[in-house]
């Protein structure tokens, strides 16, 4: 099984980004009982605050093959390329400042996109969604995220770990659905194998190696409840 984790830049107030140092501690494989070898493949970098480079990054991140070059149609135009995902899972990991609890985001939004990015942008009148895709104003992952939650809280029970409809009308938010959404245009009866996980702000070395914890407790989870597997 391969999983990437693909890691957002926190707000300019945080002067470090614990998305990218937990992310920055996980194994490039993982042992778990029951459960084939999950191989981790993390974003070298963190995903730029700003939507229009999300949009275009995410997206050559998970069907690359749909910018390699394609033949020409008989009207001079360049035909579409059908694409197989590069991952089994997708895991987004971002920051969620003044919490002390981690959150699994069950939805992400299509619309009202006002706050102003790092660049300056907002995306007030961008139609590609809406009108050249004609998505849905909101996406569910495809994971049973009530399955998840509990498969995941079972093997951390000391943790506060919490589900979430609540992405923030943000870049979380707005990333979580770009994912989503690259998988629902190429089959509306799809699956969306894309899961994002919040953390707090904390970066002291107790608080990294709990986010790791979580981390590898959650991908276990997202795996099991993919394959069916009893808890």
């Amino acid at each position: 099984m391969h999983q990437l984790i693909v890691l957002q830049q926190p707000f300019l107030t945080f002067e470090k980004n614990p998305s990218y140092l937990i992310a920055s501690r996980l194994p490039p494989a993982h042992e778990a009982v029951r459960l084939p070898l999950i191989r981790i493949h993390v974003h070298p970098e963190p995903v730029k605050v700003a939507y229009k480079y999300v949009r275009e990054t995410i997206t050559k991140l998970l069907f690359p093959d749909a910018f390699s070059k394609a033949p020409q149609s008989t009207d001079g135009g360049l035909e579409t390329v059908s694409t197989k995902p590069q991952y089994d899972v997708i895991l987004h990991i971002g920051v969620a400042g003044g919490r002390a609890y981690y959150t699994l985001e069950t939805l992400a939004h299509r619309d009202y996109y006002t706050k102003k990015d790092v660049d300056g942008e907002t995306m007030e009148g961008d139609t590609l969604w809406r009108e050249d895709y004609k998505a849905p104003s909101i996406l569910h992952t495809s994971y049973d995220t009530e399955d998840v939650w509990r498969r995941w809280k079972s093997g951390l029970t000391d943790e506060d770990l919490r589900p979430s409809d609540d992405p923030g009308r943000y870049l979380c938010d707005f990333a979580y659905y770009n994912s989503m959404v690259e998988y629902w245009r190429r089959d509306h009866k799809s699956t969306r194998p894309v899961m994002f996980l919040h953390v707090p702000d904390g970066v002291t070395d107790q608080d990294l190696a709990r986010g790791k914890r979580v981390a590898l407790g959650l991908i276990e989870a997202l795996i099991a409840s993919k394959q069916g597997i009893p808890p």
